[in-house]
């Protein structure tokens, strides 16, 4: 028999857990337990979507009409980044 738990046995040791130690590992997780959005974690995932997004781009540029990558800005990408962000709390 092995020693790791299964999904089920996990779930049910975590039901069993006080409430002040659910809470701290839903924070320690990254997870919401108040029902608020953190809107530093989302602009930080949207700064590296954008990141990734504009050098995806630019490695097709090249691929298909050899146009050589410029240099990605910081400020182009907090604005894209922004923008995004504006769009999905509209």
């Amino acid at each position: 028999m092995s020693d790791v738990p299964t999904a089920e046995e996990f779930a049910q040791a975590l039901s069993e857990l006080p409430p002040e130690l659910k809470a701290q590992l839903a924070q320690q997780a990254g997870v919401q337990t108040d029902g608020e959005v953190d809107t530093i974690a989302i602009k930080l995932e949207l700064v590296k979507f954008v990141s990734e997004l504009r050098k995806h781009n630019q490695a097709i540029d090249w691929e298909t009409n050899k146009i050589k990558p410029e240099l990605i800005k910081v400020k182009d990408i907090i604005v894209d980044a922004q923008k995004l962000f504006d769009f999905i709390v509209e």
